[in-house]
């Protein structure tokens, strides 16, 4: 009897233990993100916003371009804010073609270059970002020289695909109904590009932009279904190695969205943010930088 009692109270030591064990674990030591303690990926990052408005997280991981457009143009997003002090990450914009394509992106190049001092600035003015700029006249076109027939191709088809998700102010649609109208700095300096390779080419190329899921660009672009990917997006090693990319031509960060009534609780600066997200819900985009910044590709 002695025996059972002590082997019970053996295993009610033990099961405590296990208990306490668990109780006093990270959040970032058995959930794979590097804060928060857990992720919720969304078909955009829109969808973070209007995610975190419904209370389905506490913090959206956004491009700053976006951020400082809807915090400050959309009532929607009155209550929220930007972690001021908070920069998860430093970024660039690149455009992206299919692996291989590299004359195509090398006339994207040298049009951006050659409109420095005009349309790309003019349509920068338009949404407020000609302080991310990135593009100067002495820019350097490494595609230059590319001899594949990328460029021709487009050129026959009179037609370039452009693939793109709802993300202002890069595009949206202004407007309701059979008049609203697709608009942004991506979207009107890609039309700007093309007008002036056409111009320059004597080209009669069209663009039609198509919406497609953030997570299957690089499939798309091999598949032929969309020629380029004009949509912020942020260039990586990795995207560089797996696709054709255009110089850098934005610059943006990866920054933190929650309500403002919680915003003291999260901290002034990167390392207090890092230390006080231990219970929070974090809500990204998937396939997108943020949420790459919240659980490292594996």
């Amino acid at each position: 009897m002695k025996k059972i009692i002590s082997l019970a109270l053996a295993l009610i030591m033990m099961l405590g233990c296990i208990a306490t064990f668990a109780s006093c674990k990270q959040p970032d030591e058995d959930n794979g993100l590097n804060f928060g303690k857990e992720l919720l990926s969304v078909g955009s990052q829109l969808d973070a916003l209007n995610g975190l408005v419904k209370g389905d997280a506490d913090i959206a991981v956004i491009d700053s371009v976006m951020a400082g457009y809807y915090m400050n143009s959309v009532d929607t997003f009155k209550d929220y804010q930007v972690l001021s002090g908070v920069v998860l990450a430093e970024e660039q914009y690149g455009i992206a073609a299919k692996k291989g394509n590299a004359a195509l992106i090398g006339k994207i190049n040298e049009a951006m270059i050659a409109m420095v001092d005009g349309n790309y600035k003019t349509v920068a003015e338009t949404y407020g970002l000609t302080s991310e700029l990135l593009v100067k006249a002495d820019t350097t076109n490494p595609n230059a020289e590319a001899t594949d027939e990328s460029w021709n191709k487009v050129v026959e088809a009179k037609k370039l695909i452009i693939g793109y998700t709802l993300f202002a102010p890069i595009a949206y649609t202004d407007g309701d109904g059979e008049g609203a109208e697709l608009i942004g700095f991506d979207i009107d300096l890609a039309k700007a590009v093309v007008a002036y390779l056409n111009e320059k080419y004597n080209a009669e190329v069209a663009v039609e932009f198509i919406v497609i899921e953030w997570n299957e660009k690089e499939a798309l672009l091999e598949n032929g279904s969309i020629d380029l990917v004009w949509n912020g997006m942020t260039i990586t090693d990795e995207r560089l190695a797996a696709m054709e990319i255009s110089v850098p031509y934005l610059a943006n960060k990866q920054v933190a969205v929650v309500k403002k009534a919680d915003a003291s609780k999260y901290g002034a600066n990167k390392e207090e943010f890092f230390k006080n997200t231990a219970d929070a819900v974090i809500i990204a985009e998937k396939g997108s930088a943020g949420e790459e910044l919240v659980k490292p590709v594996e």
